[in-house]
């Protein structure tokens, strides 16, 4: 019977057969739904799921690869999948988890999934542009480049703050996600001064607005999965 506590042993996914943590990571996205995962397990495998959407999308944007965005697709159906199957999990182990810890578990899936809808908004984004062959301007690119960037960032910290809650990390993450806040804002304010200078593409506008907009309730839903995190190392203290 698998353990249902939660993060009882942060290292116990380390496996002898693989050469470091990071190739340990690597495979996560490939994890298939199974009984056999434990809750934290299921969070680790849903972030890197997410951790791979992220990088295909960031480079969505220059050029589109059917065949990447088809598997983010699959990527985002899969995390869907892992929310249901962790939630239920959860919902079972209620009893030994604790009602405190329980609280604040519970809401991680969910959060997740909604990161994954996130992204499955800017993928239609990428695709409605590059079926309408909508361009965006240079300085466009680079402002969602410098934010992927920091997305992929957040989002490597956040996973590994789940396999060991680090107060110094999760301070961090508050950081990034205060900055991120700012560089959205920014790039928003940027779009709109190109709009009014004429630098922008009418179609390009709502795709932009568009991806801003998922890539704020995203960086949201990150700080709130990081509060959480927070308040459960003060659970155990």
């Amino acid at each position: 019977m698998k353990d249902q506590r939660i993060f009882a042993s942060p290292f116990r996914m380390m496996s002898p057969k693989l050469d470091s943590e990071a190739d340990r990571f690597k495979e996560l996205h490939e994890a298939q739904v199974s009984d056999a995962h434990t809750p934290e397990e299921g969070f680790l495998i849903m972030i890197s799921k997410l951790v791979e959407m992220s990088k295909i999308l960031s480079k969505s944007f220059v050029a589109t690869d059917p065949e990447r965005l088809s598997l983010c697709d699959r990527l985002a159906e899969e995390v869907h999948k892992w929310e249901s199957a962790i939630t239920k999990d959860l919902i079972a182990a209620q009893s030994t988890i604790g009602h405190n810890v329980f609280k604040l578990v519970v809401r991680f899936p969910v959060r997740l999934e909604r990161i994954g809808d996130m992204f499955q908004n800017i993928l239609t984004c990428t695709r409605i542009k590059a079926r309408e062959s909508i361009p965006f301007s240079d300085k466009a690119l680079a402002e969602l480049d410098a934010i992927f960037r920091l997305l992929l960032e957040m989002l490597t910290n956040v996973r590994d703050a789940i396999v060991i809650r680090n107060v110094v990390l999760l301070a961090h993450i508050r950081a990034q996600r205060e900055r991120l806040a700012q560089m959205l804002l920014d790039a928003r304010f940027a779009h709109w001064e190109r709009v009014e200078a004429g630098f922008c593409s009418p179609q390009a506008s709502p795709i932009y607005l568009d991806i801003l907009d998922s890539l704020t309730a995203t960086n949201e839903y990150l700080g709130k999965i990081c509060e959480s995190l927070l308040a459960m190392s003060d659970e155990e203290e």
